[in-house]
């Protein structure tokens, strides 16, 4: 488990005087801010002007920073924030432990793995399973689904953190409601790969949304009826369960 303390002393400076789950939200909406691609000059604009106007700015620039050095080697010290501090497991929001998310990826994955193959995660929470399987080939397509949007963003972060590539989606994954995407991409800049990402909140553009088949021409699978084949012999004994 990552040490956190230093993290959690810091965010509970910034949090004085409001509840602590605002605090965090804000933390991952200012955070947010410059990852962003905006449709405009101005809106751009706009947005990095609220970024460096932030009344709390030091404070958040001395969290990020820690919230980076932390995430070196594909960790979740957001997740950790979020599970001591303000879920500390309410609605079952207990994350599993990266030990056993790498586990899970080793025999998910494997070690063939090839450049652009996806991973998908319905239920992703902060990204630790898609962080698991970076950490074997960091050049997978990684799709992520939450019906928590906190969750959503914290995968967001962790991703453009490590400058990895997907979708992650604010839907529910049992009713395919869908509510919000972020495509998340990198741009080639100078020889490095600049993580951003597109929000969307067309279902149509999602990768992860299970788009409907009216319309489509579905082949069947068989061409003619199933013919069945008695038995050779009589059978005689009980139907019952399988133990």
């Amino acid at each position: 488990m990552t040490d956190i303390k230093q993290l959690l002393k810091e965010f509970e400076r910034f949090a004085y005087g409001q509840s602590l789950h605002g605090a965090f939200v804000e933390l991952l909406d200012w955070t947010l801010l410059p990852f962003k691609k905006w449709d405009s000059a101005e809106l751009q604009n706009s947005a990095l002007e609220t970024y460096q106007s932030h009344p709390k700015v030091q404070q958040l620039i001395t969290l990020v920073t820690i919230i980076g050095d932390l995430s070196e080697g594909f960790c979740d010290p957001l997740g950790e924030l979020y599970q001591q501090a303000i879920s500390t497991g309410r609605n079952g929001q207990y994350w599993s432990p990266e030990h056993l998310c790498d586990m899970m990826a080793i025999m998910s994955v494997g070690d063939n793995s090839l450049p652009g193959q996806t991973v998908a995660d319905c239920a992703c929470g902060s990204g630790r399973m898609l962080l698991a399987a970076a950490k074997i080939n960091r050049h997978l397509k990684l799709y992520g689904a939450d019906l928590d949007n906190t969750c959503c963003k914290m995968t967001l972060l962790n991703m453009l953190f490590n400058s990895l590539t997907g979708e992650i989606a604010h839907m529910n994954s049992l009713s395919n409601d869908f509510y919000t995407g972020y495509q998340v991409c990198t741009a080639l800049v100078n020889g490095y790969h600049i993580p951003y990402y597109i929000e969307f909140i067309e279902p149509s553009q999602s990768r992860i949304w299970l788009h409907d088949l009216k319309g489509t021409e579905v082949k069947p699978k068989f061409d003619k009826p199933f013919e069945p084949v008695s038995a050779s012999h009589q059978i005689n004994g009980v139907q019952g369960t399988l133990f």
